[in-house]
């Protein structure tokens, strides 16, 4: 009789053949074209072959390790190039999964994970999903007020962290927010996290001995014991998981304000896998991931990379490191590169650029914030990168509604769109009372299919003010569709600009501004104003060895290039914009915003 894993994934097997064809034939590429006349709606449809898997991560890793068992699947450059197979990845994840059904952790129990990018991280992501438990990420730079937050807000029964993260003391962290560890003879019993029962501790830097603190459990150890005992009890729980069963919660980014907790099952997850894979098999087939896997974009194209039959993942640091990452893409010969446009600047400025052979890559993602055409062009051409895509999509829909990829040759759509919709999804521009609007005119931009999160653990409210009673997801984001269903970005609706009453879109402004010779970034924002209502706004930073001395001159640019109702009000010259960007390089204009208001209300000198 076959095990439950045999049976999935010789049903998977049956069902899409083509991808064993792809995987002992590289050259092979699959392409499923349906011929469609030009759309006069802005509503699009990605008619596909391309099977839909409803079985769970977990389960989906045992088929992998029955097939390729020794195809190497993961490196971790910081971990002293730690590498695995399939097999001795299973191995490890299935001794982690019965540790935690020993320690008690049982279906939808929230497990807060608190870690960067190391290979404890990815080995819970698949450990979790063969117990039933919903992996909780949480910011590895978190710092107490912070933590606590996530860990409440969705009520961890346990935290799986590091004893420091660089510089952060993690360990004196926790011991402030739970003191009663010290005092603990088996579950927690915290004040401030009532549900927290269970805190496991990986290993901290390299060549660092650290002995676990009375009250926590070592990883190590976990690992040790799950591999000597015997499994029955973590099979008999996996074989009665399915797609829908939840996976994960990724906070939003917070850029207006509160994260939220999106919830996402395995089959959102486990199907975002092989966008790329069915039509450009090789592209993804090596990818160097630099950015955080906490953050829904790292976790899809970093750690889940590997469930597409024998591809393969490289993390370069535990956090994000130029040199490191150039140094990865150059010894593991990736062919992928995937990041904010953040990893590619500092990319293309660094002075070591030279000194790595990147050419290797055959393609790039450029994700979690909008992508000036120029410097797309630039990437190809410099690095270079055969062809680089913009990918755009939300926490809320696993990461991937739109890739600009299937432009290929077309570079004006593939530097100047956000794509067209991924294989079974739709997309739809809307205005206000969710109806379609006619191809060329804006609204808001939404998408349904099998992507779309179960929701926002415990807000109800908030779930339904982003997903409509008919599946559709809202993303608050304004565009316009084009006759091929490729998808121009305008602007979030709260960051757009009215000026006098006329709308003003910033990331149209920002890309003028990154025409002139000496601007390297550009962020433009609206603020009150008692005549207009609201005035633009910019903040700029010059390029590496040059400097923007009259801003004036920058207004003269702009305004030789577009309306006078685009040229900002007030524009400042700053060395750095990491003051007000999250992790993954995206930019919190509601701190640009605050930061300018106060400038522009003290008192005059």
């Amino acid at each position: 009789m076959l095990s439950q894993s045999s049976r999935i994934w010789t049903s998977y097997r049956s069902l899409c053949p083509a991808i064993i064809r792809i995987s002992s034939c590289r050259s092979v590429s699959i392409k499923v074209v349906i011929p469609s006349p030009k759309l006069t709606q802005s509503y699009y449809h990605h008619a596909s072959e391309i099977p839909l898997l409803h079985h769970t991560v977990g389960q989906h890793l045992d088929g992998l390790a029955a097939l390729y068992p020794n195809h190497e699947c993961y490196a971790f450059k910081a971990e002293g190039d730690k590498r695995y197979t399939y097999k001795s990845f299973l191995d490890e994840v299935d001794s982690l999964a019965a540790s935690l059904l020993e320690l008690g952790f049982e279906k939808n129990d929230r497990l807060g994970v608190w870690l960067p990018n190391t290979s404890e991280n990815c080995v819970l992501s698949y450990a979790t999903s063969k117990v039933g438990v919903i992996k909780v990420n949480i910011n590895p730079a978190y710092m107490g007020r912070e933590l606590e937050y996530c860990l409440n807000k969705v009520g961890c029964k346990g935290l799986v962290m590091r004893p420091n993260v660089k510089i952060i003391d993690c360990i004196k962290i926790i011991n402030k927010l739970v003191p009663e560890i010290n005092e603990t003879k088996g579950e927690i019993h915290s004040k401030a996290v009532p549900t927290l029962k269970h805190i496991i501790l990986t290993k901290g830097d390299q060549n660092k001995t650290f002995n676990t603190p009375k009250g926590m459990h070592s990883y190590s150890d976990l690992i040790r014991k799950g591999a000597n005992s015997k499994h029955d009890a973590l099979r008999s729980c996996q074989s009665k998981l399915n797609g829908d069963t939840p996976l994960a919660i990724f906070y939003t980014s917070g850029t207006t304000g509160q994260p939220k907790a999106a919830t996402l099952t395995n089959h959102n997850i486990l199907n975002n896998a092989f966008h790329v894979y069915y039509f450009y098999p090789e592209l993804m087939s090596r990818v160097c991931c630099p950015i955080p896997t906490f953050h829904i974009f790292g976790e899809i194209a970093g750690t889940m990379n590997i469930n597409a039959p024998k591809y393969f993942t490289t993390f370069p640091s535990i956090l994000p490191d130029t040199v490191e990452t150039m140094r990865t893409v150059n010894t593991e010969k990736c062919t992928a590169l995937v990041g904010a446009p953040i990893i590619f600047r500092d990319i293309l400025s660094h002075p070591k650029k030279k000194e790595f052979d990147m050419s290797s890559l055959l393609f790039a993602i450029i994700g979690a914030a909008p992508v000036n055409p120029v410097l797309v062009e630039q990437l190809e051409r410099e690095i270079p990168i055969k062809t680089i895509a913009q990918g755009y999509g939300q926490t809320e829909n696993a990461a991937v509604l739109a890739m600009s990829v299937y432009a290929e040759d077309d570079k004006k759509r593939r530097y100047t769109s956000i794509g067209k919709a991924v294989p079974r999804m739709e997309m739809k521009i809307a205005d206000s009372n969710g109806d379609i609007v006619p191809i060329g005119k804006e609204g808001e931009v939404c998408a349904r299919g099998f992507n779309i999160m179960t929701g926002y653990y415990g807000d109800d409210e908030k779930t339904r003010e982003t997903v409509t009673a008919s599946g559709w997801l809202k993303t608050g984001d304004l565009g316009v569709m084009d006759e091929e269903g490729y998808v121009y970005y305008r602007s979030r609706q709260k960051e757009m600009v009215i000026v006098g009453g006329i709308n003003v879109y910033p990331v149209e402004v920002e890309n003028v501004l990154l025409e002139h010779p000496t601007i390297a970034e550009a962020q433009v924002f609206g603020v009150p104003d008692q005549r207009y209502g609201e005035v633009l706004c910019a903040y700029i930073k010059a390029k590496p060895g040059t400097k923007v001395d009259d801003t004036e001159e920058v207004r003269e640019f702009l305004s030789s290039r577009g309306a006078f109702f685009k040229v900002p009000k007030h524009i400042k010259i700053i060395e750095s914009f990491l003051p007000f960007t999250t992790p993954t390089g995206k930019i919190q204009k509601f701190k640009l915003v605050e930061a300018m208001v106060k400038e522009l209300s003290a008192p005059s000198s």
